[in-house]
């Protein structure tokens, strides 16, 4: 799954991933006594579990399946730092952290290999959409999610996948879920901030709803997220009114 970066243009930052191509290559799994060591560790920011394979994959064989989907894929026309490569037998990603284009070292006078150091993809906000459904459910569970609900009337139902869009605030997300019943919409890559009580219309459904309330810091994705928590808590020791100096509330106005 070749990645195409979205940056921006003003700082050159990342603003994230998308994975939208894909196409299936055989591959040689090297390490087949298990995955590379550290698989897991504790580091300070808790267990990380980091399962390390490497992959060999014939040069012949990829510039075939590349010039067959799309040339423009890859840099040098190799495999490439970033990209995403998904292993049916233990149905997860790899994130290909490294490739080797001299191992074997010129065996019989030239190189036959592509040789691929991946590790446990970590999901971080990215755009996955390659119309594979056991690959692009990933983004559905572990992208960052929020639970609107919906004021009461609204006419037709949400479709799962469909993007919606805010009325007022112009803000697009995509459905993960829609509950007719307690007219609650989880959705996830949000765009920006949608508004209570504007309206939202699935753009393919035509479903059209008013957002009563929601809570952006409550991901319904994450059974450890601590956002809310931690923003409350922090709202009981820092004052952010207008009478302290350093508080960010309020509009300041004032003359010279």
């Amino acid at each position: 799954m070749p990645r195409t970066i979205l940056r921006d243009n003003t700082l050159d930052d990342i603003i994230y991933n998308k994975y939208t191509e894909q196409f299936q290559i055989e591959m040689m799994l090297q390490n087949v006594e298990g995955f590379g060591s550290p698989s897991e560790f504790i580091s300070k920011f808790g267990l990380r579990i980091t399962d390390e394979v490497r992959f060999s994959v014939s040069q012949r064989r990829w510039d075939e399946e590349v010039t067959e989907h799309n040339p423009t894929l890859t840099v040098d026309g190799r495999p490439n730092e970033g990209d995403l490569l998904y292993f049916p037998l233990t149905k997860d990603l790899y994130e290909i952290k490294f490739v080797e284009r001299e191992d074997p070292f010129y065996q019989l006078g030239k190189v036959y290999y592509y040789t691929m150091t991946a590790e446990i993809y970590e999901y971080g906000s990215d755009d996955i959409s390659t119309g594979v459904a056991e690959i692009d459910v990933i983004e559905t569970l572990f992208s960052n999610s929020i639970a609107l609900t919906m004021a009461v009337g609204g006419t037709g139902d949400f479709t799962i996948g469909e993007a919606v869009t805010g009325s007022t605030t112009g803000t697009e997300a995509e459905v993960k879920s829609w509950d007719a019943g307690t007219r609650v919409l989880q959705v996830i890559n949000r765009t920006g901030t949608f508004a209570t009580g504007e309206a939202m219309t699935g753009n393919d459904s035509g479903a059209v709803h008013v957002v009563g309330t929601f809570d952006t810091l409550n991901n319904t994705n994450s059974e450890y997220d601590q956002n809310r928590v931690i923003e409350t808590a922090a709202d009981d020791i820092i004052d952010w009114t207008e009478g302290n100096p350093f508080g960010e509330s309020g509009n300041f106005t004032g003359s010279i």
